[in-house]
């Protein structure tokens, strides 16, 4: 069995969106939960392939609140161990834009 990459995640997404989007096409039941699985897994695939960082193009904060998350901004690098629910992931097109993230793990030590 080949192992699912974010690569192959999103050429799935777009190709069933296309399929989606057509009226003389569409999805089947199967197909749908098929692309819902992927739009899930796909962050988590591209955390795995790049030192953990996620992608982000803006909106509501893609995490728990309290979590703590190490972020990458446009033009200002990157800044570790933030509290999520206290930074503005909203996207502006200026340099303090978050465009990566990645969630860092509690080790249990923590409530």
């Amino acid at each position: 069995m080949n192992k699912l990459t974010a690569e192959v995640a999103r050429m799935d997404i777009v190709h069933l969106r296309e399929h989606q989007a057509d009226p003389h096409v569409g999805l089947s039941l199967r197909e749908e939960k098929y692309l819902q699985a992927l739009e899930i897994a796909l962050p988590v695939l591209e955390q795995q392939e790049s030192d953990g960082w996620i992608e982000w193009k803006g909106g509501e904060c893609p995490t728990d609140i309290r979590d703590r998350v190490d972020i990458k901004l446009r033009d200002y690098g990157q800044f570790t161990d933030r509290v999520s629910g206290r930074l503005n992931w909203e996207q502006f097109g200026v340099s303090t834009d978050i465009i990566a993230y990645r969630v860092i793990e509690n080790d249990g030590s923590e409530g």
